[in-house]
């Protein structure tokens, strides 16, 4: 904006400074029902004459070389509440009551057909540095400390660059630091990556209370979202909310007060913790999980040094300048061919840790279930009961277990029995059979299909794992 100092009542410095204002204020308010909102506080309304009062000190602040004379105020004020005119940039909008996220859009009052909605993405205020030149600099230095194996160091930068660089389109995988000592650089991480977004786009929370919570609009508003300590059990409604806020982009929120709504969200994920993610599914594409083990841990031989380190680097968050050579550096990062944020190669990419959750995932969930099920002498169960043991006593997706009952090699069928006249599906194992209501065995035994189920399901099938 050209602000243009006046002594006396020079006519074009005196229009071209009603403009400046009239502008300024407009970005500054919206209006409904006859009350006024703050867009940086939209929680409380307030009346035309305190918008006056406000927006007079607020003229003092950021534009104290323009003389906010009687007249020139009384202009500003009458063209952008009272006047009914075409220029959308000099009126009050009116605000339909809806707040959207629109990252890289620096506009934060979104008009379209007449009503405004607000932008909660507002842009970091070290993005105005533009002669920033790249450089990784002392955050460098913690990335190669905290990542010492450069394929997964590469792997995290490349997903974090790709985020900045596309910042209004969203990852379909989030990293995942695991480390079993404190004092490691995880939250010191999350605090870059934080600050790389803006702190007015990011929100941190301890696991994802606050984002499965009934009034999740503001978490899923922001275009960083970090958990912290996120310990989950598998397949519960926490852990299935997640993958659904990472994958997809459309999902219902709801404000307090306001009714539930389906919004788009662009947010990316950033998640850490001190516990062995075993709850993560085998093959799930959604976590990349690295390990975070170098020497410099609290109870390390080399903590002092990267204690050291750490300070220096939380000291360059505070510098604009040393942000947006950051910044710049991963802006002009080139992404390798074969790179993607939306799907993660977990048998190409896949790390050492990552293995060992897969393969745990898989392996004791099948042995478990053979071992068990032999134990409770059980040959046949329906699908439904399979099911409430993947729930309720497994912790396991129910088409996880699905997939291991194949794995074991039973036969999934379709079967009538408890006197209904309607199929039902029934695992058998593979060395027994189905026929006329009764079930067979290798010795040739048979029996009432309806009696070894009720020793089966329900109650009697609780297989005792402990995982």
């Amino acid at each position: 904006m050209n602000i243009v100092p006046i002594r006396g009542q020079d006519e074009a410095a005196f229009e071209a400074n009603r403009r400046t204002l009239t502008v300024a204020l407009c970005s500054w308010f919206v209006r409904r029902d006859g009350k006024y909102y703050a867009i940086d506080n939209l929680s409380s309304a307030i009346s035309m004459p305190d918008l006056k009062i406000v927006t007079v000190q607020r003229f003092r602040s950021e534009f104290p070389e323009v003389p906010l004379t009687s007249e020139l105020l009384k202009a500003v004020f009458k063209r952008a509440l009272e006047q009914t005119h075409t220029d959308p940039e000099e009126t009050v909008a009116v605000w339909s009551g809806r707040r959207v996220c629109l990252p890289g859009n620096p506009k934060r009052i979104v008009l379209e057909r007449g009503l405004a909605s607000i932008n909660t993405w507002s842009l970091p205020a070290y993005r105005r540095i533009t002669t920033a030149e790249a450089d990784y600099g002392v955050f460098g230095q913690f990335f190669d400390w905290v990542f010492p194996r450069a394929a997964e160091r590469d792997m995290v930068l490349n997903w974090l660059a790709w985020c900045l660089q596309n910042e209004a389109d969203k990852p379909t995988w989030a990293p995942f630091l695991y480390s079993k000592t404190k004092g490691s650089g995880k939250s010191t991480f999350a605090q870059i990556v934080a600050a790389l977004f803006g702190a007015e786009n990011s929100v941190t929370q301890n696991n994802i209370e606050q984002l499965v919570s009934r009034f999740n609009m503001t978490a899923l508003q922001s275009k960083l979202v970090i958990s912290e300590e996120l310990k989950l059990r598998q397949d519960s409604s926490q852990s299935n909310a997640l993958k659904t806020y990472i994958t997809e982009k459309t999902t219902l929120a709801e404000l307090k007060g306001k009714e539930a709504e389906r919004v788009t969200q662009y947010c990316c994920f950033l998640l850490t913790t001190n516990h062995l993610p075993l709850w993560i599914e085998a093959e799930d594409r959604r976590y990349y999980v690295v390990e975070i083990d170098h020497d410099g841990h609290a109870a390390g031989p080399r903590s002092k040094d990267f204690t050291g380190l750490v300070e220096v680097v939380l000291a360059a968050l505070g510098s604009p300048d040393r942000l947006a050579y950051l910044y710049r550096a991963l802006m002009t990062r080139e992404l390798p061919e074969g790179f993607s944020a939306k799907t993660l190669n977990v048998e190409r990419d896949a790390t050492d840790v990552m293995k060992r959750i897969h393969q745990s995932a898989a392996q004791v969930t099948t042995e478990q279930l053979r071992e068990h099920l032999a134990k409770k002498g059980v040959f046949a169960v329906s699908e439904t009961s399979l099911a409430e043991v993947a729930q309720i006593q497994l912790r396991a997706n129910a088409n996880q277990l699905r997939h291991v009952m194949a794995e074991l090699g039973w036969s999934r069928l379709d079967v009538k029995w408890g006197g209904v006249d309607y199929t039902r599906k029934l695992w058998v194992h593979p060395d027994y059979a189905v026929h006329r209501g009764n079930i067979t065995g290798p010795d040739g035994k048979s029996v009432a299909l309806e009696a070894h189920l009720e020793l089966a399901d329900g109650p009697a099938l609780n297989l005792g794992f402990d995982v």
